[in-house]
Formats: structure tokens, sequence, C-alpha cells
């Protein structure tokens, strides 16, 4: 029993390293130039990996929507509760500045798909999904023909994400806040993701990595 109990323990204490951490790039083609993009529009992605959305161009969100309204906030009938969304995030090239939403996957049963909310970015190809289906009826080529026709409210800019306050963690030392966003998602309410969001700031070459 004392072996097996050693075993659970060393194994627990390995899985988190184990986890993915996945990059998708905000408002921003491949080459750095300013877009209605989200790269790549579709992750694929495990229980405890990581998206980490990083702002590089524009003012935009990144926002749950569900299949057959991609751009639209998801509302869940069960929960009662909107889908995630982060603050209007604008990436400023001066100040070196770039706004981060991070999620935590935490199933895999349902795919979460997503948006920018600021009208008409939606219409314009701000649009993707975590783990998509392949095959089926609701595979993202399935989901990107609904885009055209789709409803979007939209936002509006509202007040965008300003840094401000002091604060730090992990390495190096920065200034920056931002709100803590959670969210209940998926078509069914059957996908919960966890939410955070923070600032990348470069000072002198050194990234500072700060979650609020």
């Amino acid at each position: 029993m004392k072996f097996s109990a050693a075993l659970l323990a060393a194994v627990a204490a390995i899985t988190p390293a184990l986890a993915v951490n996945y990059t998708v790039v905000v408002g921003a083609d491949a080459t750095g130039a300013p877009g209605l993009v989200f790269v790549p529009q579709t992750v694929t992605a495990a229980v405890g990996d990581f998206i980490n959305f990083e702002f590089r161009g524009g003012n935009h969100t990144v926002t749950q929507s569900s299949f057959d309204n991609p751009c639209t906030q998801q509302f869940n009938t069960v929960t009662q509760q909107n889908g995630f969304t982060s603050p209007f995030m604008p990436f400023n090239a001066a100040s070196g500045q770039i706004g981060v939403f991070t999620l935590e996957v935490t199933q895999t049963a349902n795919p979460i798909w997503f948006f920018c909310a600021r009208k008409p970015h939606c219409k314009g190809g701000m649009y993707g999904a975590i783990n998509p289906p392949t095959t089926g009826e609701r595979t993202f080529a399935a989901f990107a023909a609904k885009v055209p026709t789709a409803e979007e409210p939209g936002f509006g800019v509202t007040a965008p994400f300003t840094p401000g306050g002091s604060s730090s963690s992990g390495s190096g030392t920065g200034t920056g806040a931002a709100p803590t966003s959670t969210g209940t998602g998926g078509d069914n309410g059957a996908s919960t993701l966890s939410a955070r969001s923070g600032i990348v700031v470069a000072l002198a070459g050194l990234a500072a990595t700060l979650l609020f």
C-alpha cells in the first residue's frame, strides 16, 4: 500500500508538467501584419492544456460563441451564464505590451467556438474553435459557413484594457492589471473552462508575464 500511495503521489506531481501551452495570435498574421485573424483558427488540445491568446494587432476580444450563432456571445440556458470573454485588448507597438488571455481546457467532449466581439470583425474573419469535430455535421468548415449570414450584435468598443496598478509574478518585473474571467461553455453546458487574463511586458529584452 505504501508503494502504491507513493506511486500515485509521483504521478500526480508529474502530470501538471505534461500540460501543453498553445499560442493563438489575435489580430496579426504569420508575418506580424495587422489583420482580422486568429492564427491558428483551430487548436486541438487535451484536458489540462492551456490556450494563450496573444493580442498583437488592433483592438479585439476573444469571446465564446456557439456553433449555431458563431458571432454572438454564448448564453447557457442551463446555468443562465454567458460564455467567457476577454476584455478589449488594444495592441500598442510603441509600449511593447502584449495582452494575453489564457484558457485552461477542462474537457474535450464538446468543442469551444470563439470570435472577436468587435463588430464587424467576426464576419471579417475573426472566429475559431478549440477541438472542433473533423467529421459529421458540426465541423469547423460547417461553423465557418454559418458566419456570413450570422447575426453579429457585437460589443461595440467599450472601455478597453488599460495597463495600470503594480504587480508581478514569475520572473521579471512590470506593471499591469487585467480582470479575471471565468466561464461555462459548450453548446449543451457540459464544457467548462477557467480563464485568466494578463499582459506580457518587455523590459530591456526581459519578458515578464503578469497574471491576475
